[in-house]
């Protein structure tokens, strides 16, 4: 019976290491685990703090016509995580400009609804004949961080030393035509 006794004994002290060996290993899987999920609450409270203060100090802001403007557009006056940099506005009395290349272009409207920002090149602004301040292409406009539409048209401008006949492909510019012998056309 001793020999059975001591049987089981070892058996009961094996158990107990086994149990002691499982105990630790549970507690090697826990407590990484336990360690992950405490910085993952560290630092998704930090990150609505970071939030919450981000939202505090970039309030939005009026600029000429319009209100409510925020991220991604920014003022040049605007501490460094507010907006973006690249959609700098320029506020100026009932006017609003945004540059691209090297022109300032006025604000006529700005959608968050959908998404759209229409602008004009400010010597159209007047209501005077001219050509644009710059040459710009959908390529342009997508380095300036601007994604542009297909269905908007572009203007190719022209000046020839005579008159167009395909009437049809381009249209003339009056007013900036007939001065020198020139006439200026708007591809259709």
């Amino acid at each position: 019976m001793k020999k059975t006794s001591t049987k089981n004994s070892s058996r009961s002290l094996c158990m107990a290491m086994a149990c002691k060996a499982s105990w630790r290993s549970f507690y090697a899987l826990l407590l990484p685990l336990l360690f992950l999920l405490l910085s993952q609450a560290a630092v998704t409270a930090t990150g609505q703090q970071q939030q919450q203060w981000s939202q505090e100090a970039c309030a939005p802001f009026s600029c000429g016509l319009f209100h409510d403007i925020s991220h991604p557009f920014r003022q040049t006056i605007d501490p460094p995580q507010c907006g973006d940099r690249m959609y700098e506005l320029t506020c100026d009395g009932n006017k609003a400009t945004i540059s691209i290349g090297s022109t300032h272009y006025l604000i006529t409207q700005l959608s968050y609804k959908s998404g759209t920002i229409h602008l004009v090149d400010p010597k159209f602004t007047s209501g005077s004949c001219g050509l644009p301040s710059q040459s710009l292409s959908p390529s342009d406009l997508s380095s300036s961080g601007f994604d542009h539409y297909q269905n908007g048209w572009w203007a190719s401008f022209m000046s020839c030393r005579r008159r167009i006949e395909a009437q049809s492909l381009y249209q003339l510019v009056p007013c900036l035509s007939n001065k020198n012998n020139t006439f200026v056309y708007r591809q259709k």
